[in-house]
């Protein structure tokens, strides 16, 4: 079983790096058949740091262009998943200093009504939806990023490991301890939830 094990993942090997070699003399279809199956991974790592799906998947799109133009930078094939972490990581935080640069600059004037929603219109699954967004936004970058992989896109621990550069032991540890983080801050969501829908229907 072992040595079938080995077999396939040399297999493995040999084809991730015969598409590079092509990918990098820019041949686009090798390109994709050596991307494509990274781009779970990428969406996953640009919604953990941007907290919206909207500009993760313009990440998604960036990071496709920018993998094409810089990929003969990578010096092991072996390593895209790592490197491909530290490419998207790199623009996403670009991305959100020239936001802020930009709203530094901006002199705006803000009005921060509160929305009401009528209490019959709104439904339970949305306020889980929006108990769970609030809460994910709350926690530390690392844990939303390796939650994001794990069960939004499937990652298994192993392959969440060689994609970050951690030990496997350190993302099922991480993994504890985001999913404990997670609970109580959805408490606490959900607490301060109740008490405004309280407050909302004094008299």
């Amino acid at each position: 079983m072992s040595d079938s094990s080995d077999t396939s993942r040399g297999r493995n090997e040999e084809r991730i790096i015969q598409l590079f070699r092509k990918a990098v003399r820019s041949d686009r279809d090798a390109f994709w058949q050596l991307i494509e199956p990274m781009g779970g991974l990428i969406y996953s790592i640009a919604l953990g740091i941007m907290k919206d799906p909207e500009r993760a998947r313009d990440i998604l799109h960036e990071s496709y262009v920018k993998a094409f133009k810089t990929l003969n930078n990578l010096r092991d094939p072996l390593r895209l998943a790592s490197w491909l972490h530290s490419m998207v990581t790199r623009l996403c935080y670009d991305v959100l200093r020239r936001d802020a640069r930009e709203a530094h600059g901006r002199v705006e004037v803000m009005s921060h009504t509160q929305r009401v929603v009528p209490i019959d219109k709104v439904l339970i699954k949305e306020e889980e939806l929006g108990c769970l967004e609030d809460a994910l936004s709350t926690l530390p970058e690392p844990f939303r990023v390796i939650l994001s992989m794990k069960y939004m896109n499937q990652y298994s621990c192993q392959e969440i490991a060689g994609a970050i550069g951690i030990a496997v032991g350190t993302v099922k540890s991480r993994l504890y301890e985001a999913r404990k983080l997670l609970a109580r801050r959805m408490a606490e969501v959900e607490n301060a939830h109740c008490s405004n829908m309280r407050g909302g229907l004094k008299p």
